[in-house]
């Protein structure tokens, strides 16, 4: 029942992210590129932070409390919560001075544009409040106590919604003003990014102030079971603050360089390539990355995550039971999934890119529909990269897993730097990087742990199938949109391009039988084939 818990709020957690990109593309298309530019930069650079900072705090918190307490010992479970709540205070605080202090600096240097520190100001004063939401919400996991996390997610998220808008349309306002007097329409934007992050920080704030209330009415409870306490022995708040500090440092560098690729290249795009002039050039270029292009990816495979939510449970279930058959089976089918399915749907967008983006801005330049094109064929990589990733975990790999991180991440690095200098890609590196350090990830895997998953022959073929089907169905909506679709308004084109395309494709995948009945129960989304060979077959 526990476990059931876990995963349906881990599930939910996710929907709510789904909504949090939701809101970001709303932000973009209300207020233009050039805020969605201002906004998302700041917006990666809190993720990157917190990707070091404290992404990770939740589910560590999570797995020590609830292991004290499956042992009786409810005392140093307590006391492990304080440790990892002063460690996430005092470390937040540390990194919220350092922002706040170094922002004008940290947005010259980065990106040449030193309005931006304006934006970084509401980004540090999330890290704290942040940093303790996920403390506290993994202590009420550990608790077991599931239904005030998911109010918490859910409050959270609609809080940030409404306040990210008020706060854009209210500043905004203002920072036209401003820029009016100023003769600088830059102002005006800044002042609109400014306004929807002060929203989002109201949001974070009313999340966390939700849990400690939570916190407060579950008191008696939780005092109840440390009086049932008998344990001889008792952890110190101070050994949760070192386990945090030490583990979580370790924790904290793996993600930083997964989530470290795209912020990484887009600053040496800036600083390599953008050399004199205003800024307007890449905040716009920002704009259309992480206000527009990223958050389609992230709903891309968030969609993804959520979809294999049961299946990563029921893989650790076939392994720790050395049930290697059934776990083989699910991983094909997991991948199987990722090219009949995925695949397609990241083509269709590539190939789809400009109608997509006249629907979010009303307006789609050639920039933009490359940045795109290009990350719906990186989101399809990341998918495997994702799968790769939970498989390492699984086995216990850790070493392995973190030189493939370093590895990669180091590769694609170089490759940007040479891109930019030497070979003059421009904006297209940014991509191209990203796409080759989760290439990288995926033949270090391979290299590895084929042996582990021993793919048959006539599994590999059905792979190799799927995705030259997919590239087909990819190329008939590419056609039937330079045929009829340019002439029709974007929504109109998007309908007229992708129906027929896709339900070709899906004709095609099944009529040539690529996935079986047994194959699709396995399947993430798979009853989408059971329900067309069983209709084929009647």
């Amino acid at each position: 029942m526990r476990k059931n818990s876990a995963s349906a709020t881990e599930l939910f957690q996710y929907k709510m992210l789904l909504l949090g990109m939701v809101n970001l593309l709303v932000l973009s298309a209300m207020s233009g590129i050039q805020v969605a530019g201002y906004m998302g930069i700041s917006l990666v650079i809190f993720v990157f932070l917190v990707s070091f900072h404290s992404l990770w705090l939740s589910n560590m918190v999570v797995r020590y409390i609830r292991g004290r307490n499956a042992r009786g010992q409810h005392k140093s479970s307590l006391k492990f919560f304080r440790g990892a709540l002063f460690y996430a205070v005092v470390t937040g605080i540390l990194f919220c001075v350092f922002l706040v202090l170094g922002s004008n600096r940290l947005g010259s240097f980065f990106i040449r544009d030193i309005h931006i520190g304006l934006c970084l100001i509401p980004v540090a004063a999330l890290i704290p409040v942040y940093g303790v939401s996920e403390v506290v919400s993994g202590y009420l996991r550990g608790m077991n106590c599931h239904g005030p996390v998911k109010i918490f997610y859910l409050v959270r998220q609609v809080t940030c919604f409404v306040c990210s808008v008020a706060g854009m349309k209210l500043l905004g306002e203002y920072g036209g003003k401003v820029a009016d007097l100023k003769h600088n329409e830059a102002v005006a934007s800044v002042y609109s990014a400014f306004g929807a992050l002060i929203g989002l920080f109201v949001g974070y704030l009313t999340g966390l102030i939700l849990l400690l209330v939570f916190c407060l009415m579950l008191r008696r409870e939780f005092h109840s079971m440390r009086r049932r306490d008998n344990a001889r022995y008792q952890e110190s708040a101070f050994h949760g603050f070192q386990v945090m500090l030490s583990l979580g440092i370790i924790q904290g560098i793996r993600y930083a360089m997964l989530f470290a690729p795209l912020p990484v290249n887009y600053i040496l795009y800036v600083r390599l390539c953008m050399r004199d002039g205003v800024s307007d050039a890449w905040i716009k270029t920002g704009g259309y990355l992480f206000g527009e292009v990223l958050p389609i990816a992230a709903f891309l495979l968030l969609s993804s995550a959520i979809l294999n939510n049961r299946n990563y449970r029921q893989l650790a279930g076939h392994w720790k039971n050395e049930a290697y058959g059934q776990f083989r089976e699910k991983v094909f089918a997991m991948f199987l999934s990722v090219t009949t399915l995925a695949l397609p749907v990241c083509l269709a967008v590539s190939v789809m890119a400009e109608p997509i983006l006249k629907c979010l801005t009303k307006s789609a330049a050639k920039e933009g529909t490359d940045i795109l094109s290009y990350m719906a064929i990186a989101a399809v990589l990341l998918l495997f990269e994702m799968t790769a990733y939970k498989l390492m975990e699984l086995w216990n790999e850790t070493v392995y897993l973190y030189l493939t991180v370093l590895v990669s991440f180091a590769a694609q690095t170089v490759f940007a730097v040479f891109a930019f200098k030497t070979f003059a890609l421009g904006v297209a590196g940014i991509l191209f990087g990203v796409i080759l350090q989760a290439v990288l990830f995926i033949v270090l895997f391979f290299l590895k742990f084929a042996g582990r998953l021993r793919f048959s022959g006539a599994q590999i073929k059905k792979l190799v199938m799927a995705m030259i089907l997919s590239f087909s169905g990819a190329l008939i909506i590419l056609l039937i949109y330079q045929l009829t679709g340019e002439k029709l308004p974007a929504a109109a084109a998007i309908a007229v391009s992708m129906v027929p395309g896709f339900l070709l494709y899906l004709a095609a995948i099944t009529l040539l039988r690529i996935v079986r009945d047994e194959e699709a129960e396995e399947m993430p989304a798979g009853g989408l084939f059971l329900w067309l060979n069983g209709l084929i077959r009647r």
